[in-house]
């Protein structure tokens, strides 16, 4: 493999560096929280004071000027208690809507609390893959985020699993969260998930694996890799992130993924953790892709 593409030697210092400064410098950013890091495993329950901690990472962005938009996974496994054995695998399509229209419920009830003890509001915002294709709809989606960020409330997105239907359902919340930092026109995606990024092989096989600390361009070396790794929980794997990344790079938004389910999973970041990031073009020559484009009513 080639060190000029998968670059796992650089060291972990200038890692460090890297991704302080450029979490720091971002105007907006897309936080996505995996399921198997929100909820836990064994009982769906939500992972709260897991969640207070990321709550003030948060807050302590907004203080520093930006904005965060969190993409949250979590209510199918919020909601599946309601069903012993506790199986999420196993339910039939009417039970996991069911089961995410209980659980939504809850999440947010478990974000609001959090937001509201720092003096933030929050607006759930719940989307589907129609709402994401229709011009429209993304118009409608960038106006609504911007208005509750003006007021002090902090965008949490999920699909919207209760009524999805399978031909516009999107599937996993890696790619809406690009999709999300696509429409917002966000800096930075963070994938938080149970994984510490993208390893040169699965870790769980060969304790050996480096991993690949940043990534300019996903080539079919890359994509290779993430293929052989399995997705652990959830809807998602690394397949489904490195997807993500694509859409997020070419919208001009690097990415990063992280191991989440640790506290302040975001000040682990700035402070060095193992993290994959994904290197978007320069600012100046990405091809940032603007919702609202061709739209009568597109902000000056």
């Amino acid at each position: 493999m080639s060190a000029n593409t998968l670059n796992f030697t650089e060291d972990n210092s200038k890692t460090a560096i890297t991704s302080a400064a450029k979490l720091r410098s971002a105007r907006r950013l897309i936080v996505k929280i995996g399921s198997a890091v929100v909820a836990d495993a064994e009982t769906g329950e939500v992972r709260g004071p897991w969640l207070e901690t990321l709550i003030k990472d948060v807050v302590r962005f907004f203080a520093r000027g930006q904005q965060v938009i969190i993409v949250s996974s979590g209510a199918v496994a919020a909601g599946s208690c309601h069903w012993k054995p506790l199986d999420r695998s196993s339910l039939r399509i009417e039970e996991k809507q069911a089961a995410a229209a209980i659980g939504q419920i809850r999440l947010m009830l478990a974000y609001e609390q959090r937001l509201k003890r720092h003096g933030f509001g929050l607006g759930q915002v719940l989307l589907t893959g129609a709402d994401i294709d229709n011009q429209r709809c993304r118009f409608n989606v960038r106006s609504a985020l911007q208005q509750l960020l003006n007021v002090g409330a902090v965008p949490v997105i999920n699909e919207n699993d209760a009524t999805v239907t399978a031909d516009i359902r999107l599937g996993d919340n890696d790619r809406l969260a690009a999709r999300v930092a696509q429409i917002a026109m966000a800096d930075v995606l963070i994938l938080l998930s149970d994984v510490d990024g993208l390893f040169t092989e699965d870790p769980h096989d060969n304790p050996l694996a480096h991993i690949i600390p940043k990534v300019r361009c996903i080539t079919p070396e890359i994509e290779n890799i993430a293929g052989l790794s399995p997705a652990r929980h959830g809807s998602g794997g690394m397949v489904t992130k490195l997807m993500a990344a694509r859409i997020a790079m070419e919208a001009g938004c690097d990415v990063v993924i992280a191991k989440g389910n640790k506290s302040y999973p975001l000040a682990a970041i700035e402070n060095g953790a193992p993290t994959t990031w994904f290197i978007a073009p320069a600012k100046e020559s990405a091809s940032r892709a603007d919702p609202t484009a061709g739209d009568p009513k597109r902000r000056s």
